[in-house]
């Protein structure tokens, strides 16, 4: 009521990939086209969560051990966005620590409700090409919307979990364009702590950071990013090329060679082309993209995926790198 949160409304239209059958929820909201993009790089050196508004914090020390506060998003998508941030200013590219993740673990556990149908997912940008705007490290959560199953889910059900070893690849859907790698955790969270989650993030780390050594030698300029998802049944990391859409370029396609035409040959009349249906979208994707929740901003981008939501699974190929589920790591 005072605006110390600012909540907006947005359109929800649940879709599917006609190829890959991966689920899209997509969140039209077209107020926040109208709002200069916030990002790391920005001018303003100042820094949201070091003195955030009283309204906006829920817990201090969260975990009870002064390493984490707990504070409300001031500019949600959706109600209840929360943030996990650090206390002490640590850096939003650095890898997670085996704390942070079990109290981000905790936290999924606290907040679940299975009579109510209620899940969290725990999601981490790190990287200028993850989509995080913000430096200071921080998790954020919120809720899975009610009857939506992300692809993850459907992978890791029915599976035990396991640590990738050299017979055991993560798990990929070889269906999807992406690069993405999944662990089932689990199913009794008691059996879960601090060494079984940091062998099992540190293990899909390895597997992600591959890619920025693989394509040194074409694209010098990539930056290591990358995303982490949560949910109290797998977790999964994404290595990212692009924050953005419009910021993939692809390869030039090489010349066809041009046909010579001799005198006997008479040149036939050329047709008339039918201009080809512009399939870009202007996407920006962080973390939950790669979950199949995806936020749009324009209209014109909005309509074309409702038309073809086929451009989803495209766009998260060009934010990332493509799927390696039938290759081996070197």
């Amino acid at each position: 009521k005072n605006g110390s949160l600012k909540l907006t409304e947005s359109t929800s239209k649940k879709l599917k990939d006609s190829v890959s059958g991966m689920p899209y929820l997509v969140n039209f909201a077209p107020i926040l086209a109208e709002k200069p993009e916030s990002n790391s790089s920005s001018e303003s050196n100042e820094d949201p969560f070091e003195n955030p508004c009283d309204d906006l914090i829920v817990s201090k020390d969260i975990n009870e051990d002064g390493s984490y506060k707990l504070l409300l998003n001031k500019y949600p998508i959706v109600p209840e966005h929360i943030l996990l941030v650090t206390n002490e200013f640590k850096d939003q590219s650095s890898a997670l620590t085996p704390n942070d993740l079990m109290l981000a673990y905790k936290f999924i556990c606290k907040m679940d409700n299975e009579d109510e149908n209620i899940r969290n997912l725990v999601f981490y940008n790190s990287g200028p090409a993850s989509g995080s705007s913000q430096n200071h490290k921080h998790l954020q959560s919120f809720k899975i919307p009610s009857n939506f199953i992300t692809f993850q889910d459907k992978l890791c059900s029915g599976k035990d979990h396991f640590l990738p070893n050299i017979k055991d690849e993560p798990l990929q859907d070889n269906k999807v364009a992406f690069a993405h790698f999944v662990l089932p955790l689990p199913e009794d969270s008691t059996s879960v702590d601090e060494d079984l989650l940091a062998m099992s993030y540190f293990s899909l780390l390895q597997r992600t950071l591959t890619f920025f050594q693989d394509w040194l030698n074409e694209k010098p300029d990539l930056v290591k990013s990358y995303n982490v998802l949560l949910t109290k049944n797998w977790i999964c990391l994404v290595p990212r090329s692009h924050s953005k859409t419009s910021d993939y370029k692809p390869e030039p396609k090489p010349e066809e060679p041009m046909e010579k035409i001799t005198e006997e040959t008479e040149e036939e009349p050329k047709k008339e082309e039918e201009p080809e249906e512009d399939l870009t979208v202007d996407l920006s994707i962080n973390a939950t993209g790669y979950a199949g929740m995806v936020l749009v901003k324009d209209q014109e981008t909005y309509d074309k995926i409702l038309k073809t939501p086929d451009l989803i699974d495209k766009s998260l190929f060009e934010c990332g790198f493509p799927n390696t589920s039938d290759k081996r790591p070197n």
